[in-house]
């Protein structure tokens, strides 16, 4: 399954998921995905049969929305209680009685039979790679470690990747859809601050495994914030398995600042006891303060042009 530019998910079978992915990612299968790049793996199960493969394809198109989301998540309770409210079996007796045996997996490169340290090796192989500190004075209730890692950006697109090792305590925010929103800082959100090298002026992110996003411009240190306009909304997956989880967002590039800038990147998490914890790549004195220049500690490239 992969996610797509705009939120759609597409549904595909294939005997080499590595070379399919990179054709689709590359755009050279025409079609639904090359229309809407960039694309993402965000969940993937083997079979013991093309005709199983077929067969699950097949019974995946005819999902909604909402209910493809949760098998990427990993929350089998709510596919259950979806397929329920139809009227019809649960997700794992439904294929049961296909005669085709499914485990809950998530996409690769998270196998769920990998450790956390082997997870956050295999997925921080390419891009710029960080890691984030939690506030001394906000600790967290089990998570143990976030990296942020920045994918790949081009013309078009601002690929980052948060990836929450010790995550199965965080309160993950209910699908809302795709849309602006306020306030998403005060639970579980990941975000992006990007300030021209030696300006005052920023411009904030907030993303959220909601799927709802906001984006302000800031004329100087907590000063004359005002939304920033957006070409269209910013792309939000949160998937995951075991004690690992990651949060994917795609920016538009057009809706970001002059490359190349000063960057901040950083997460709020919320955990199952209402512990939150502040992450950041650097912490000035005092409360938790994402805005103050102490956290823009690294520098975004500008892109690499053909």
């Amino acid at each position: 399954m992969l996610h797509c530019r705009g939120g759609y998910l597409y549904v595909g079978h294939t005997d080499d998921l590595d070379r399919r992915i990179a054709q689709h990612q590359s755009g050279a299968i025409p079609g639904f995905t090359a229309d809407h790049l960039p694309v993402e793996l965000v969940w993937s199960e083997e079979f013991q049969t093309r005709e199983d493969a077929k067969h699950a394809e097949k019974m995946l198109k005819g999902w909604s929305r909402t209910k493809k989301l949760a098998l990427v998540r990993g929350d089998w309770d709510r596919i259950s209680a979806l397929a329920k409210a139809k009227g019809s079996p649960s997700t794992s007796s439904g294929w049961a009685e296909s005669g085709i045996a499914v485990a809950p997996k998530p996409a690769r490169p998270e196998p769920v039979e990998a450790s956390p340290d082997q997870i956050l090796q295999t997925a921080s192989r390419r891009g710029l790679h960080f890691t984030l500190l939690p506030h001394p004075d906000t600790p967290p209730l089990a998570v143990t470690r976030i990296e942020a890692i920045v994918l790949g950006i081009d013309a078009n697109w601002l690929k980052l990747r948060w990836i929450i090792a010790g995550g199965s305590s965080v309160i993950v925010p209910p699908l809302a859809g795709r849309g602006r929103a306020d306030g998403l800082w005060q639970a579980t959100c990941f975000e992006l601050f990007v300030r021209m090298t030696g300006k005052g002026a920023y411009c904030e992110f907030n993303l959220s495994p909601s799927e709802r996003w906001a984006a302000y411009d800031f004329a100087d240190y907590r000063d004359g914030m005002v939304e920033r306009p957006m070409p269209r909304d910013p792309g939000c997956v949160w998937r995951g398995s075991q004690g690992t989880r990651m949060f994917d967002a795609n920016l538009p590039f057009v809706g970001l600042p002059s490359l190349p800038a000063a960057i901040a990147l950083s997460a709020v998490i919320e955990e199952t006891d209402g512990t939150k914890s502040y992450w950041a790549l650097a912490h000035p004195p005092g409360k938790p303060d994402f805005h103050h220049p102490t956290c823009f500690a690294a520098t975004l490239p500008a892109p690499q042009r053909p």
